[in-house]
């Protein structure tokens, strides 16, 4: 971490290693579970895997009051989700890539309904999960499977129907690249509800790429778009023409937040 950043949570806080994990197959590569304390924000603590390879950012984390639905990585993308089910609620969601279930963990606390598949391939990750990050809710309504994404989608493609399907596939750091596949895209579409949404995570991938891959996409999807936030980027794929739908999606997207959106494709 940055001296800025150890500095800062000298002034507000602490953060305290609960345990260190080295990754099974690679030594070089730890993974840290922190607890974030700050006294000054009641309610407000936190708890993080934090990736450690010559460097050290966090990987995935989740505040710890059940009453806070708006995790702390990737707000975006949980707005995102937020905007595009305003008014219609979401019951079914899938998750590709969970670590420390932040995405899991918002929709579980947001939608009172919704029911959440997550796929995590580590088994370390897995074993991580239900020992720090779950809570009643999630354990509830909430099914974490230790498995490979893509076999998965490919076993369910056809069976399932998701209304959202959140994309967040890592190998170590790097966005897997199967994600960026026409033949990926495709069964994400076949495996969305009607006027569902899938979101794409691209962390760092560079915009240009991005940018590639969006206007590549052959899957008859009515809009497709790029959010940006912080350097880090996101595909959301609308599988709907519903004008009603995707203007109340425009309209309440987190403008405060997004650097740049183009409306790609709108059928």
């Amino acid at each position: 971490m940055k001296k800025a950043e150890i500095d800062k949570i000298r002034k507000y806080g602490r953060r305290t290693i609960l345990e260190t994990v080295r990754d099974e197959e690679n030594p070089d590569i730890r993974y840290q579970i922190v607890q974030y304390t700050f006294p000054v924000f009641h309610s407000s603590d936190a708890l993080a895997i934090e990736f450690d390879n010559n460097g050290s950012y966090i990987y995935s984390a989740v505040y710890t009051d059940p009453h806070k639905h708006f995790q702390p990585v990737y707000q975006v993308s949980q707005r995102m989700t937020d905007a595009y089910f305003h008014g219609r609620g979401l019951e079914k969601a899938l998750v590709l890539g969970c670590a420390g279930c932040t995405i899991p963990r918002f929709l579980v606390l947001h939608y009172k309904n919704c029911k959440v598949i997550g796929l995590e391939y580590s088994g370390q990750f897995v074993e991580i999960a239900k020992r720090f990050f779950f809570n009643e809710q999630m354990k509830e309504r909430f099914e974490l499977i230790n498995a490979d994404a893509f076999a998965y989608v490919d076993e369910k493609q056809g069976k399932e129907r998701f209304g959202l399907i959140y994309t967040d596939i890592y190998v170590g750091d790097i966005i897997h690249p199967n994600v960026y596949t026409d033949s990926f895209t495709a069964q994400i579409y076949d495996m969305l509800e009607d006027d569902g949404l899938a979101v794409i995570n691209s962390f760092r991938v560079p915009f240009d790429r991005i940018k590639s891959f969006a206007e590549s996409i052959k899957a008859p999807f009515g809009a497709v778009y790029i959010i940006e936030q912080y350097r880090k980027y996101y595909v959301a794929l609308a599988k709907t023409g519903d004008s009603r739908i995707l203007g109340t999606f425009e309209q309440k997207l987190p403008k405060y937040a997004v650097i740049n959106m183009k409306r790609m494709t709108q059928q």
